[in-house]
C-alpha cells in the first residue's frame, strides 16, 4: 500500500491569495488561489492539480497547515461539486478547493419563483391600476431574495466576534434607473469576508421619500435586480443610499451604519 502524501500549502510565486477554505470540524483554515485567476497565472495551462480537499472518493493524503490537517482526495468530478481554486504546494504543483453547488441551484430556483411571484403580482398591479402602489419587503432579519451567489458562501455560524472586524464598503457615485417603470437594475454588493449582513436603504434627499429597502444581503453575494416603490420620470435626483448592518450569524446583532450620498440619474428607456 502506497505511503500517505503530506501536502504543505507553498505561497512563494504562487500569486496572490484571494480565498479562504475553512474546516471547522478539523478546526483547518487555508488560503487558495481563486480559481478565475488562474487564467492570468497560467494562460497556456502547464499546472498540475495533485488531489483535492473538500470532497472526493480515495484518499491520497493529507494537506498540513500548521497543527491541523484535512484528507486530500484524488482528483475526481463529483457531482453538486465545482473547483473553487487552488491551494499551491510548491513549483506547479496545486490542490484543489471543492465547493458545494448544491445551494447555488436552490438559490437559483427561489429566484425563479420571486419571478413568477414577481410576474402574478405585476398581473394583479394591471388590474388594480388605480390602486396606490407598495412596497412589499420581507419582514427583516430574511435573506432578500434577490441576493445572488458571488464568491461566498452562506453558512451562517451560531455566534462571530465582531468587535475588532473591519466592515468593507463599495462607495457609490451615480446611480443609472429607467424611467417610467418600478423594475431597475444596480448591482448592490456586499463583499466577502464582511462579517455582516447589510440591508439598504434608497432615499430622495429633497423629499425624505424612501424608494427602495431590501432585505438581508449576505457578504459575497449581491443584489441586480429590484422594485421601487413608484416610477420616476426622467431626471436627476439626489439621493441618500444607508447601509444597516447586522452581525453575520444566527444572533443578527445590529452593529455599525454607513451612508453615501450619491445622483440617481433617471433616463428614458434607450429606443425611445
Amino acid at each position: 500500500m502506497a505511503e500517505p502524501q503530506v501536502f504543505s500549502p507553498n505561497y512563494s510565486g504562487a500569486g496572490e491569495a484571494r480565498g479562504s477554505y475553512h474546516d471547522s470540524a478539523a478546526d483547518f483554515t487555508v488560503s487558495y488561489i481563486k480559481k478565475k485567476d488562474f487564467k492570468t497565472l497560467y494562460p497556456s495551462g502547464g499546472f498540475n492539480v495533485r488531489g483535492q480537499i473538500g470532497a472526493g472518493r480515495e484518499e491520497l493524503g493529507q494537506l498540513q497547515s500548521g497543527e491541523a490537517q484535512v484528507p486530500v482526495y484524488s482528483v475526481a468530478k463529483l457531482a453538486h461539486k465545482r473547483v473553487a481554486g487552488y491551494v499551491p504546494v510548491g513549483g506547479d504543483d496545486y490542490i484543489a478547493v471543492m465547493r458545494d453547488t448544491l445551494l447555488l441551484w436552490i438559490l437559483l430556483l427561489l429566484l425563479a419563483l420571486a419571478l413568477l411571484a414577481g410576474l402574478a403580482f405585476g398581473i394583479r398591479a394591471a388590474v388594480l391600476a388605480n390602486a396606490a402602489p407598495e412596497v412589499t419587503t420581507a419582514p427583516a432579519g430574511v435573506v432578500d431574495p434577490n441576493a445572488q451567489l458571488g464568491e461566498g458562501e452562506l453558512d451562517v455560524p451560531e455566534h462571530i466576534d465582531t468587535d475588532s472586524a473591519k466592515i468593507d464598503f463599495k462607495g457609490i457615485t451615480e446611480m443609472h434607473f429607467v424611467a417610467g417603470s418600478r423594475d431597475q437594475n444596480y448591482i448592490f454588493t456586499n463583499p466577502e469576508g464582511n462579517p455582516c449582513y447589510f440591508q439598504i436603504t434608497v432615499t430622495l434627499s429633497d423629499t425624505g421619500e424612501t424608494i427602495y429597502t431590501s432585505d438581508l444581503l449576505p457578504p459575497g453575494y449581491s443584489i441586480s435586480r429590484f422594485q421601487i416603490s413608484r416610477e420616476l420620470e426622467a431626471g436627476e435626483y439626489a439621493a441618500l443610499v444607508h447601509f444597516d448592518t447586522f452581525s453575520f450569524d444566527k444572533e443578527q446583532r445590529p452593529l455599525n451604519n454607513m451612508n453615501f450620498r450619491t445622483t440617481i440619474v433617471v433616463e428614458e428607456p434607450s429606443g425611445e
